[in-house]
């Protein structure tokens, strides 16, 4: 139990965090950090958010994640934002990054590629795959390099809409943003197309689109390089011991700089006077103050069912309203014993190479394609010598396009249909299992409180990634949102973007 803990809430705090998901816990540590007290109060009965983990019986899983940037003592345009805050709240010794390489296996009829760590890797696997291909490779791989730069500009100078961040931007760096400027409202279907002629090698390229939830035809370009070159340029970690310990050593690190952190504390409220945030209200009753709020919550409970009535401005609310949120997954967490010495960390198993196809069949609700991910191999003490963790998951929503899904009705016919597919690539898996459990978007909301078990935030749309997402600053005084559903967008590595921009922003108005 931390120091805290087990003592009442304090009356007054610096600043209280609603939710202790990666992008409220890296907000709460760098407040921590500058001194101010801060208090994190989280509903579930541990941290991390989609960053936890769970045990059954000798088997440790990942509920979520799988991987992550971020996390080298130095990075490409930005890209040591865990590590720094580890270190500056003393508690990097307490997570162990294995780095993964290759970053992961894409799986497709007749072909297979090892997508190496490194431009040149990553390039060379491509193109003996696509030997016609490799100047259009190289320069795709320096356009999504050129753009994780700008972008992490434009989230560390960048403020208000498109336009003006823009030009915020241009007058502090005196860049000229030309990538960013070309591609700002382009998908990966719309840019491919400018570098590789082969559709193959176009979807090759494209097979990390389900680590951000829409197909190549709808995700934005910008947020999708940007997600490539930080796996690519600064590495590829999972978390020895699961990434529940990066979550654990962020909640260390901020009570050993004063603050608290509670669980199975719930907020119910955000209390408000003429305008600005006074503090919050648990489902308990008990009332804590503070002049700064940020919440790392799901933003239409945020805005509709955390403060009252007219508090945040009608165009606010019209805007989260409107909004789009992310799909979610069904997740099967499997033991096996079979043998995968051969296996990489994840693969990723499509039927084809017509992603829309996939995407169209996980709205319908059909299994048609699969990541496996084996934590195993760089991590064996998840599991009993001589046992692999396998983890399957596929993308679908809440319901589905045929007019909903009963998921505790429906979630073992669609796992068995997950299996079928996954014994064509693991030959045997279904006499070798030694342990079956699965998550649906049912498990995904009920253990994080994303509406509908988003996984993402909002969509990853070209609108509304970015400057076109909500900001971490709102219209409310005092109100800050950290996390999946404010800029930059979602994935590990961007909400700890998020919450380290919302903490700045908290420390720039002190």
């Amino acid at each position: 139990m931390g120091a805290g803990r087990g003592r009442p809430l304090c009356d007054r705090y610096d600043a209280v965090v609603i939710g202790s998901g990666i992008g409220g816990l890296t907000a709460a540590g760098w407040l921590s950090h500058a001194g101010l007290r801060v208090l994190v109060l989280e509903a579930h009965d541990r941290p991390g958010g989609y960053a936890h983990a769970f045990r059954r019986r000798r088997y440790c899983f990942d509920a979520s994640v799988h991987l992550t940037s971020g996390c080298a003592p130095s990075g490409f345009a930005g890209g040591s934002v865990i590590h720094d805050l580890l270190e500056a709240l003393k508690v990097r010794e307490r997570c162990e990054f294995i780095r993964v390489d290759p970053i992961y296996r894409a799986v497709y009829p007749e072909l297979s590629i090892d997508a190496a760590a490194g431009s040149d890797g990553f390039v060379d696997a491509h193109a003996r795959a696509f030997p016609a291909e490799r100047r259009g490779l190289r320069d795709l791989l320096h356009t999504a390099l050129a753009l994780r730069e700008e972008a992490s500009l434009f989230e560390r100078h960048g403020a208000g809409t498109p336009p003006e961040a823009l030009r915020a931007v241009r007058d502090v760096t005196g860049r000229p943003f030309e990538t960013i400027r070309r591609f700002r409202s382009a998908t990966l279907a719309d840019a491919l197309p400018q570098f590789l002629s082969d559709p193959a090698a176009r979807a090759a390229f494209a097979t990390l689109w389900p680590y951000l939830g829409l197909p190549p035809e709808e995700v934005s370009f910008v947020y999708w390089a940007s997600m490539l070159a930080s796996y690519v340029a600064d590495g590829a970690y999972a978390c020895r011991g699961t990434f529940q310990r990066l979550a654990e050593a962020l909640v260390a690190g901020i009570e050993e700089q004063g603050g608290d952190v509670r669980f199975r504390a719930r907020v119910s409220r955000i209390d408000s006077v003429d305008g600005s945030v006074r503090g919050v209200q648990l489902a308990d009753g008990r009332h804590t103050r503070a002049p700064v709020v940020i919440s790392n919550a799901d933003a239409r409970q945020t805005f509709r069912d955390l403060l009252d009535e007219g508090v945040a401005p009608q165009v606010t609310r019209e805007v989260v309203a409107r909004a789009r949120p992310s799909i979610s997954a069904f997740v099967a967490y499997l033991a096996t014993d079979l043998e995968l010495e051969g296996a990489p960390h994840e693969s990723f198993h499509y039927p084809s190479f017509d992603h829309a196809a996939h995407w169209k069949s996980s709205l319908e609700g059909d299994p048609s394609w699969f990541s496996a991910t084996v934590p195993t191999r760089l991590d064996p003490e998840l599991a009993p010598d001589g046992q692999h963790l396998l983890v399957l998951t596929t993308l679908v929503p809440f319901g589905n396009c045929r007019g909903g899904r009963d998921w505790k009705r429906d979630k073992p016919a669609f796992l068995a249909r997950l299996l079928r597919r996954a014994e064509s690539a693991f030959p045997g898996l279904a006499s070798s299992l030694r342990y079956v459990e699965a998550g649906t978007p049912e498990t995904m909301f009920r253990y994080t409180g994303n509406a509908e078990g988003a996984l993402y935030g909002w969509d990853l749309r070209p609108d509304q990634v970015g400057p076109a997402r909500l900001d971490n600053r709102t219209e409310v005084g005092g109100l800050f949102l950290a996390g999946h559903w404010a800029r930059p967008g979602g994935g590990v590595y961007g909400a700890a973007l998020s919450g380290t921009r919302a903490a700045r922003q908290i420390l720039e108005e002190a």
